[in-house]
């Protein structure tokens, strides 16, 4: 027998407390390995305990002030500016281009395929 909505938005709810309850442990596991392990403020550090490969990865996250970049960028050369620039594809202007020009919008090489949909329960509070 299948289940109502209203029972698989109770499960969805628990199973995502236990979901966000295994994370926090692994996280707390994590940082007891760290503890033991040490580790490098940038790069990869491996260990081996009995039966096990540990590596334990220290990262630096770096961001640029792009306004402040425009400001000085011409005291440095070009060549060793320290800034790449990847294409990235304008999603708005594909779904234009398929809506008002779809001649143009058939030459683009691009593939379009299903992506996972998204699911959120949230309780509501019933008013007595």
């Amino acid at each position: 027998m299948s289940q109502t909505i209203e029972q698989l938005c109770a499960d969805w709810l628990k199973a995502k407390q236990a979901e966000q309850k295994a994370n926090a442990e692994r996280i707390a596991i994590e940082d007891q390995i760290v503890s033991l392990t040490g580790k490098r403020d940038e790069g990869a550090k491996t260990v081996d305990a009995t039966g096990f490969k540990i590596t334990v990865t220290g990262k630096i996250s770096r961001k640029m002030d792009w306004k402040a970049w425009e400001t000085i960028k011409a005291q440095i050369p070009a060549d060793m500016h320290p800034v790449k620039f990847k294409p990235e594809l304008d999603e708005k202007g594909v779904k234009w281009l398929a809506d008002n020009q779809p001649d143009i919008y058939k030459l683009l090489p691009i593939t379009v395929a299903p992506a996972k949909t998204a699911v959120e329960v949230k309780p509501v509070e019933v008013a007595a």
